[in-house]
């Protein structure tokens, strides 16, 4: 497909009707914004950082009048090439919308722009005595506006939930600079269809977002982490299941597969770490809640790994907890040692067959002669597989991840579970969806983006 270009008539246009925001054109300003964290690369014709909604209505009404591809963007951190403009065009970058507009401490909610950061919120509620528990890997720098595009989760999610359990709404502009609320800012409320679920996970492309209000939690009085060691790799898996049994509800229960943690073992130097290199796989526990409640959780699983002479340290103090998590957020950077390229998914599969899960991905990895690690948040059920090769591998590879997604659909599972479809997963869509499923979701499409200006080329094939 030929890139959309924007003329100078257009780019003219676009620079009237911007009060503060700003916008690029040059060939070294748009190059940042030409890559997201998936492998692929696409140049915009022009980048829009926006200050204020107003901004963002005209540019919508914009974008129609001239069918302008628009890409919207956070931090860029999507890993399936949703933050990309494929087909050139506009992208449309929210970090300049970056405030916290709102706090309502009696209600518990928050409203915020959709550039503001995700650790930068939670550092902000801390000080309230409040807790937005929404934690992927990448809370550090990752916007809420891409958090929600995507469905964002993180290792919380087992206790928690994810991204879409705390959206109460949303204000959405439309092409054409339709502005609309997703719903009411309550905690309930049935008179409108839930459009605000139907818009978390829409990967920018039913509409771009520019207020969120977000339900926040108290922020837990302790937390704890345990990391236990294990000969058998898939020993972690079989953990979890006997601690829920027990009665316990783990904030996070994070599994690191034995290729995972040989990728680890050649780049972490934590002395304490290194009393772990012995075994193939590790599991990370953290519990959290009031001092009663945390004690007597405490007790059992510290009595389970006893029993059960699983060798394990306990990390009670704030800094030491984070110092392991850490640890546990370096997998993805530490795994490039093991190939050039990388395939990446997201799957989920309930969490009883997760050992199954694990053991057909060591068949396939055995079969293609691949490294694969297989790590991720073994209390819900989301393994994060990476596929790593070298480029005379790549077909290999490729033919690889279509027999993993079609293992995690025959184990009743789904090929994404927080970080979206974007470009790189479209052409399996139709391997989970129906057609019926997917010609719905092509006339929501339609109902909203009437001339597919809104994220080409993500989520769905055209």
């Amino acid at each position: 497909m030929i890139p959309f270009i924007l003329s100078d008539k257009v780019l003219k246009e676009l620079q009237s009707i911007l009060d503060k925001g700003e916008l690029l054109v040059s060939e070294s300003e748009v190059l940042t914004y030409s890559y997201d964290a998936s492998s692929l690369t696409k140049k915009p014709s022009a980048v829009i950082l926006p200050e204020k909604k107003e901004e963002v209505i005209e540019i919508l009404k914009i974008a129609q009048k001239y069918k302008i591809p628009i890409t919207p963007r956070g931090a860029g951190t999507a890993t399936t090439g949703s933050a990309i403009a494929h087909t050139g065009g506009l992208i449309l970058c929210f970090t300049k919308m970056n405030r916290i507009l709102e706090l309502n401490e009696e209600e518990r909610i928050v409203r915020v722009q959709p550039g503001v950061v995700n650790g930068d919120l939670k550092k902000y509620l801390k000080k309230y005595g409040l807790f937005y528990p929404p934690d992927p890997a990448s809370f550090s720098f990752s916007t809420i506006g891409g958090n929600v595009a995507t469905g964002a989760g993180g290792p919380k999610g087992l206790k928690y939930g994810t991204t879409k359990d705390y959206v109460i709404s949303l204000e959405v502009v439309l092409p054409g600079g339709k502005v609309f609320q997703t719903g009411p800012p309550t905690l309930k409320g049935v008179v409108p269809y839930n459009l605000t679920s139907l818009f978390v996970g829409s990967e920018g492309t039913l509409g771009v977002f520019t207020e969120i209000i977000l339900k926040v939690v108290p922020l837990p009085e302790k937390r704890l982490l345990f990391i236990s060691g294990h000969m058998k790799e898939e020993e972690p898996l079989e953990i979890i299941s006997e601690l829920l049994k027990r009665k316990i509800t783990p904030s996070s229960a994070e599994f690191v597969d034995k290729t995972s943690f040989s990728a680890l073992k050649l780049t972490i130097k934590d002395e304490e770490f290194k009393t772990f290199y012995r075994f193939n796989s590790l599991l990370f526990l953290e519990l959290d809640g009031d001092e009663s409640s945390l004690k007597k959780e405490e007790k059992i699983v510290e009595n389970f790994y006893k029993d059960s002479e699983i060798y394990f340290i306990k990390a009670k103090e704030e800094t030491e907890i984070e110092d392991f998590w850490e640890i546990r957020r370096s997998i993805s950077p530490a795994l490039k040692v093991l190939g050039e390229k990388k395939i990446s998914d997201d799957v989920v599969v309930p969490r009883r067959f997760m050992k199954i899960l694990l053991y057909k991905i060591r068949e396939i990895e055995k079969e293609a002669q691949l490294n694969i690690s297989c790590f991720g948040h073994a209390g819900d059920g989301n393994f994060h597989v990476d596929i790593h090769f070298n480029p005379d591998k790549e077909r290999q590879a490729i033919l690889a991840r279509e027999k993993i997604l079609k293992e995690v659909l025959s184990l009743s599972g789904t090929i994404s579970g927080e970080h979206g479809i974007g470009y790189t997963k479209r052409s399996f869509v139709s391997l989970e969806l129906t057609p019926l499923q997917i010609e719905i979701m092509k006339r929501i499409k339609k109902i909203f983006d009437p001339d597919g200006i809104l994220n080409p080329q993500i989520k769905l094939l055209d």
